[in-house]
């Protein structure tokens, strides 16, 4: 049995699973879709196992979908910011840290190597206090802010950075929210 979300007032900043993440998934399977009704129409003798192998792919592919769509509306909680702390809810690990844990919030961009391509995600995340700042430790980067503890990437939603610094110092006045998104990203408040 999973555990239960926390409970939420209307002065937290909330994002919720939504339409936003369904996209790409329906992409997905929309061009796979026509690419097996084209490879469909223009093989004159189509074998079994191939037609099988389109049908499993597309079956893949909506499950897929509906997934995406199943998590629209249930309308999980993805990140919120709220009294007790910084809440993140996505993914199979749910975590709740409390403002006596965290020394800055932080959005930033995640450098990643897609089908060997360079490219970036962007993420929202809490910092810890470390007292062995300077030293390396395997997979997280230390700064004067602390340590990056725990973060999301924002796969399929948006933070709003105005909403979310006005939670982080209504909750937790004079703590920083530290933007550490690309240059281009920060100019628009639309995107995050």
């Amino acid at each position: 049995m999973e555990p239960s979300e926390p409970e939420f007032v209307g002065d937290d900043y909330i994002v919720r699973y939504g339409l936003r993440g369904f996209r790409g998934a329906l992409l997905g399977l929309l061009v796979w879709t026509g690419f097996a009704c084209v490879v469909a129409a223009y093989v004159t003798s189509p074998s079994i196992q191939a037609a099988i192998g389109l049908a499993m792919i597309e079956l893949g592919l909506l499950a897929g979908c509906g997934i995406e769509i199943a998590r629209a509306a249930r309308r999980e909680i993805l990140f919120a910011v709220r009294p007790e702390g910084v809440y993140f809810g996505s993914g199979m690990f749910k975590e709740d840290v409390p403002w006596e844990l965290i020394c800055a919030v932080e959005i930033f961009t995640e450098p990643a190597r897609i089908g060997g391509l360079r490219s970036s995600r962007r993420c929202v995340g809490v910092r810890m206090p470390d007292g062995s700042r300077g030293r390396e430790r395997a997979g997280r980067e230390i700064t004067r802010a602390g340590i990056r503890s725990a973060y999301r990437r924002t796969t399929g939603w948006r933070v709003d950075r105005a909403r979310l610094a006005g939670a982080v110092h209504m909750y937790a006045p004079g703590l920083p929210v530290i933007d550490r998104r690309d240059p281009q990203e920060r100019g628009s408040p639309e995107r995050g």
